[in-house]
């Protein structure tokens, strides 16, 4: 009895002895290292201190204190019951049904640990009870090593994953504690991001809360690829109790209705937050089918982008155009499935092909769509490009920062993704025509916001187009050639002195033909009906030979063929 309650008390007053210790040595600590007013020599001499911290493990100290306070308090009960039993058994027993009590509660609360990482119940002893757990493991596996090398060497097990196992196994022993929770962590929960976010988005009570989660997003998407932001994000979207998507909506109508009564910069502030979220989760499923825009983000959020489109504040309306047809590229990638899918799964999928039609145009500003669901499908790309580049132009200010032009430039470049423009109509290729020449090419403006690759990506969907609109008038031969008394002495065609027979006069446009011919097998030119010959256009002049596509028999390229004139005999000049 006396031994325990002696070995009690020296641990007792070990444990404040040592508590009162670490006190001062930390508070050493923190005064050497903040002494000296200069802070490079400071940050030196911390460092120098913190490392001798580390090499003389001041942390399992402090980590000893409680285990031998524990102890101690284990030796005056077992010295207590003890004294008991010398007084009166009955009060003895009653004590040791207690203490029993209470040490198989401390000794589950210390193998919790080792049962489930994640547990809170944790005493002195888990971290001990844990290696010792994992050398016993080690032991084992060095074990089964040694045999399975006895009995079958060149087995695959053998070779190649028991030494895998037994790697993992040490460097788990090595990283600790803490490095087994991150690695169960990874295991287990991999979804622990996504949940731990639903629960913040859960405990938001108002606008003012949900802003600055939302404005986090871009951030967060570009950061730690490793645990797939995406994947985070997409659960979040999905998920019926938050609904990201139909969140940022509501919070982005309140800025796009006609009764906001937002400041100024507090509503330009808030739109801008949104509409780059919306962007940048559009923008990361770009080239995936698993993101359903329209129910996902919602009807309100499209109608706020096709009214903040036409904002008055030019940066709003850059960022609500890049965000709406990314968003329009989205449902047309969706509605390319649902077209294939009404064909053979029923007329439900033809009215959601409807839907999406609708917010496509509706996300556009109102664009042109065929009636046609097939038409759509095909032309629906050329479509969402064009109304992009005779939108964006005339929002655009003088001065851009760098990240609205990031946006245009890969909102543009995924419009003009896979794009195949001369499958399109000639209607469409006639429209993207016109918008290319009013955006790069017809407003130097556009020049200070595109890159060079998306600038050449638009020049090359020109130059691949089938039909294009004449840019050189019709040639007019009263102008070039020939005067009226001329043509009434009968001399038409005629060049004027000092002209080349079967050329052009110097200085003047050389007559060309301008049809465009079809890269398919058919050789036909690009039109609804008739053949090439028929559709040709060509400009009849003097000592021209109107362009035919090539025959079987002849293979060369459409060319202009120049004929040179005859000249008048003299009889026939006197007649």
């Amino acid at each position: 009895m006396n031994v325990f309650w002696t070995l009690s008390l020296v641990l007792s007053i070990a444990c404040a002895l040592t508590a009162h210790l670490v006190q001062q040595w930390i508070q050493e600590y923190l005064l050497h290292s903040q002494c000296h007013p200069t802070p490079s020599t400071r940050a030196r001499i911390r460092a120098y201190l913190f490392d001798g911290l580390n090499q003389y493990r001041l942390d399992q100290v402090i980590n000893a204190i409680p285990l031998l306070l524990h102890l101690a308090i284990l030796l005056f009960g077992a010295g207590l019951i003890a004294y008991l039993f010398a007084l009166h058994p009955i009060v003895a027993y009653t004590a040791l049904v207690a203490y029993t009590v209470v040490g198989v509660s401390y000794l589950v609360l210390s193998i919790s640990p080792l049962i489930s990482l994640s547990s809170p119940f944790k005493t002195p002893i888990s971290s001990l009870l844990w290696r010792v757990l994992q050398l016993i493991r080690l032991t084992v596996l060095y074990i089964t090593q040694g045999i399975t090398s006895l009995i079958c060497p060149d087995s695959i097990f053998a070779r190649f994953r028991l030494p895998k196992i037994i790697g993992a196994c040490r460097e788990r022993y090595r990283g600790g504690f803490s490095r087994a929770i991150e690695d169960d962590l990874e295991r287990r929960h991999s979804n622990m991001d996504a949940y731990s976010l639903s629960w913040a988005i859960s405990c938001m009570k108002g606008h003012g809360d949900l802003e600055p989660f939302i404005a986090a997003i871009p951030r967060f998407l570009d950061s730690e690829r490793h645990c797939y932001p995406e994947y985070t994000i997409g659960h979040l979207l999905e998920d019926p109790d938050v609904r990201l998507g139909w969140s940022i909506g509501r919070l982005l109508q309140t800025c796009a209705s006609s009764s906001c009564a937002l400041e100024l910069h507090i509503r330009k502030g808030r739109a801008i937050t949104c509409m780059r979220s919306i962007w940048y989760i559009t923008e990361k499923f770009a080239n995936t089918d698993t993101l359903y825009w329209d129910s996902l983000f919602g009807t309100e959020t499209a109608d706020s982008l096709a009214v903040l489109r036409k904002d008055f504040d030019p940066d709003t309306s850059v960022v609500a155009v890049c965000a709406a047809a990314l968003a329009a590229r989205s449902c047309l990638r969706e509605f390319s499935h649902v077209r294939e899918w009404s064909q053979t799964k029923g007329p439900r999928w033809a009215i959601r092909a409807r839907h999406l039609v609708g917010y496509i145009g509706k996300l556009t500003g109102g664009a042109a769509l065929p009636v046609e669901l097939d038409a759509v499908a095909r032309d629906g790309p050329l479509i969402l490009l064009s109304a992009f580049l005779t939108t964006l132009p005339f929002n655009l200010k003088e001065r851009v920062d760098s990240d609205v032009s990031f946006m245009v430039n890969t909102t543009l470049k995924h419009l003009t993704d896979g794009i195949r423009p001369s499958e399109a109509s000639p209607d469409t290729q006639k429209q993207f025509s016109r918008a290319s020449s009013a955006g790069p090419y017809g407003d130097c403006n556009w020049k200070r916001y595109l890159d060079p690759a998306a600038t050449q990506s638009v020049r090359q969907l020109v130059n691949g187009l089938d039909h294009q609109e004449p840019t050189v008038p019709p040639f007019d031969m009263s102008e070039e050639w020939g005067t009226a008394g001329d043509s009434a002495a009968g001399f038409t065609g005629i060049p004027p002195p000092g002209a080349p027979l079967g050329g052009t006069a110097p200085n003047r446009r050389r007559p060309m033909c301008r049809s465009r011919w079809s890269a398919d097998s058919s050789r036909t030119a690009f039109s609804s009906g008739g053949d090439a010959a028929s559709n040709a256009t060509t400009f009849p002049l003097p000592g021209t030979i109107a362009c035919h596509p090539p025959g079987p028999e002849s293979e060369s390229p459409l060319t202009t063929v120049d004929e040179v004139p005859s000249l008048p005999s003299r009889d026939e000049t006197v007649a």
